[in-house]
């Protein structure tokens, strides 16, 4: 592992469970502050991201919305190898949101492309879903956390703007989101992925609103094969919001 500075250091240690101090204390789980409401928490402010011009192409868009994500003062920057920003058809309708990078995602600098983003694309592909011709993708954060490690409130904060930017530049008409980190944040919500996928929601800003389904993590698809069943009922709800609302593919 690359290492840049002693404090992402302690840091990859402290997230292994490993403390940095004695104590009587049981260490607890700190994942049930992850999903509240972020803008109540006290977090380091967020630098403002770059302003684009409204007449520009939205190649340009993503191009500067990527460049901001340099000041973005993230820990992670320091020790994961690329910057994972997106893939697939700029022009697409339809729009992908995850949770972070892992391994192979940090090694190619591109979203979902390890063994859960392959099991995603076959999965997709079943609707007539693929990248290359009809959908965007990408994480809340953009960079890996190490050990791939469940990512904590401050780092969703440093990233969130940039994701609710990214959205309004895509300008999709469907965003399927891709876990529960994912689906938690951008919904305010504290139920599970479980609960979260039964619904329909929309993400609204502004006064849009977008069609959003909430699905299970490939990943977690992996390590229980038997919920493959109730993703492929999600795959036919979302085969059927995309017929019904026109949604081209």
């Amino acid at each position: 592992m690359k290492v840049k500075n002693i404090k992402s250091f302690i840091e990859f240690y402290q997230n292994l469970g490993t403390t940095t101090s004695m104590t009587n204390k049981v260490r607890g789980n700190s994942t049930n502050l992850l999903y509240q409401d972020l803008a109540a928490n006290e977090l380091e402010k967020v630098p403002i991201l770059k302003k684009y011009n409204k007449n520009q192409s939205k190649q340009k868009k993503l191009e500067v919305l990527k460049s901001s994500l340099e000041d973005i003062n993230c820990d992670l920057k320091d020790i994961a190898t690329n910057l994972v920003f997106s893939d697939g058809n700029i022009d697409s309708e339809i729009m992908l949101i995850g949770e972070a990078p892992g391994a192979e995602e940090d090694r190619q600098g591109k979203p979902f492309v390890g063994e859960a983003g392959r099991l995603l694309d076959k999965m997709l592909s079943f609707i007539d879903l693929k990248r290359e011709k009809n959908f965007y993708v990408t994480n809340i954060l953009y960079w890996r956390p190490p050990g791939n490690r469940t990512p904590n409130n401050k780092e969703i904060s440093q990233c969130l703007e940039s994701t609710i930017e990214h959205i309004k530049i895509i300008k999709p008409k469907l965003i399927i989101l891709v876990g529960g980190i994912a689906a938690k944040t951008l919904l305010k919500s504290q139920e599970g992925i479980t609960k979260l996928r039964e619904i329909s929601h929309y993400y609204c800003y502004d006064k849009t609103k977008i069609y959003t389904k909430a699905i299970f993590h490939p990943e977690y698809l992996l390590r229980n094969p038997i919920e493959k069943k109730r993703m492929w009922d999600d795959l036919l709800e979302i085969d059927n919001i995309i017929s019904k609302n026109k949604i081209r593919r």
